[in-house]
């Protein structure tokens, strides 16, 4: 009977270190993959909430000596600050607006914008050559969306909603709220939703004016009705009240009833870091033609908008 030695098994530790080395590799370039492909969602609650937005009130001394100003208590009817709603519809003439008279809007398409400028591709687009805003909204959404093209490379916004005086939200009336929409050459359009790269349009927004219109957990403030594309709708408000409003996460109904504790005597200084600016409410003389209220008499510039109910917002610029 033929004997076979058994051979002694040794375990190659190298070899196992190397195969334990690899396969962690392995496992860090899935997860890292996984990682950057997962969705980031943005918090519009804390959206672009700067730290360097401060907000103070400022005691004003002798206003005797101030400067008086009148305006036309209609004008309570225009500007950025308007709310427009069941309960307060839009006095804007559309007609004036449609024939160009209007003094309440500058109504410019943004197709015209784009036409200005001198490149191939776009850096966002119009869903029409109708589509557009008043001219001072236009032209700051012209800039917060080249911008968000620069930061992110991204071409691929669009506006598909502006001013309508036909709208079932009435506050596309108003000349000053847009929608945006994303619309990528290869892949499914949609609209706008704070995600990875597209966070940034939302966290920017307030630097150009813009604020969320509908944000999540102001349910109250709105109706009912509406319910689609709240992520992706934006108004113009003005920079001062688009700087308070993120800084303390309200919206637009949430302001202007905040700014009426604010007057002449006790204005409410918003700052950003490299410009301040003053505000304060005017009650209207709605049984006269026309409102007078003082002016700070050290400033000479000033915007007025009328809240569309009783009064008038005055942001100062320092």
């Amino acid at each position: 009977m033929a004997y076979q030695k058994k051979r002694k098994r040794t375990v190659r530790y190298d070899r196992l270190l190397i195969t334990g080395i690899l396969l962690a590799i392995i496992i860090f370039m899935i997860s890292g993959c996984i990682r950057k492909h997962k969705k980031q969602t943005f918090d519009v609650q804390t959206a672009g909430v700067p730290d360097h937005i401060t907000i103070t009130s400022e005691t004003a001394g002798n206003i005797e000596n101030y400067p008086k100003i009148s305006v036309e208590t209609a004008k309570v009817h225009s500007g950025h600050l308007l709310l427009i709603n069941q309960a307060f519809p839009c006095r804007i003439d559309a007609e004036a607006v449609k024939n160009g008279y209007s003094s309440d809007i500058q109504f410019v398409t943004i197709k015209s914008i784009l036409d200005t400028k001198n490149v191939s591709v776009k850096p966002y687009t119009a869903s029409d050559w109708e589509v557009g805003l008043d001219r001072v909204a236009a032209l700051a959404m012209d800039s917060w969306f080249e911008k968000f093209s620069q930061e992110t490379g991204h071409k691929d916004l669009r506006m598909i909603a502006g001013y309508n005086p036909e709208a079932d939200d009435p506050d596309f009336q108003s000349g000053r709220t847009l929608t945006v929409g994303v619309f990528p050459e290869t892949g499914t359009s949609y609209v706008y939703k704070p995600e990875d790269d597209y966070a940034w349009l939302l966290q920017h927004a307030s630097e150009y004016g813009f604020v969320l219109r509908y944000p999540e957990g102001k349910e109250a403030y709105f109706d009912k009705t509406i319910t689609d594309r709240r992520t992706a709708t934006f108004r113009y408000v003005g920079l001062a009240p688009a700087a308070y409003m993120v800084k303390r996460n309200i919206c637009l109904e949430e302001f202007l009833q905040e700014i009426r504790q604010y007057s002449v005597e006790n204005m409410l200084v918003v700052s950003n870091g490299s410009s301040t600016y003053s505000m304060y409410f005017v009650e209207a003389a709605m049984n006269h033609e026309t409102t007078s209220f003082a002016i700070p008499s050290n400033q000479s510039s000033y915007d007025i908008s009328g809240n569309n109910i009783d009064g008038f917002i005055v942001t100062v610029y320092e």
